[in-house]
């Protein structure tokens, strides 16, 4: 079902579809490598990140990241404190990172309109809320191509 609104949604911009087909993959490979440069793991079913274009929005990035790896029996776990740390650490890097990918990108992305956007949304994963209470599940980032330098970060708990 997902798959099929996703090919819709992509058919749907038809006139920016070429110029988003030759900007996808690149764009995609850009956030993944800056996510994983910040130490924090993409997961989900393909590993990597997944573009769309939406017709009157513009570009949206969606992509599944873990933090910390996730503490299990045979294996040397690091406490809470460890733990926080390093979440805390990877997350303020994610929002440096994304944000500075988006305020480069935006400007030179030919399929996303004079009035449109750039979104990244990452969902983020299996962290023990009882060593990060204060984590969010999900930040979504936006840029508009009219205000590149105005990147909008926002958290959902």
């Amino acid at each position: 079902m997902l798959k099929s609104i996703v090919c819709f949604l992509m058919l749907a911009g038809a006139p920016q579809s070429e110029a988003f087909k030759k900007e996808m993959i690149p764009l995609q490979e850009a956030v993944d490598t800056v996510v994983s440069n910040t130490g924090a793991r993409i997961m989900g079913m393909s590993d990597r990140s997944r573009a769309t274009y939406l017709d009157g929005y513009g570009i949206v990035v969606v992509l599944e990241v873990t933090l910390e790896q996730p503490s299990h029996p045979f294996g040397s776990s690091k406490s809470p404190a460890e733990v926080q740390a390093t979440v805390s650490q990877r997350q303020k890097a994610i929002k440096e990172k994304i944000s500075e990918l988006l305020k480069q990108r935006v400007g030179k992305t030919e399929s996303v309109g004079a009035t449109e956007s750039i979104a990244v949304i990452v969902h983020f994963l299996n962290v023990t809320r009882a060593d990060v209470p204060d984590l969010p599940i999900q930040l979504v980032f936006r840029v508009r191509k009219d205000t590149p330098t105005e990147v909008k970060i926002t958290e959902f708990k």
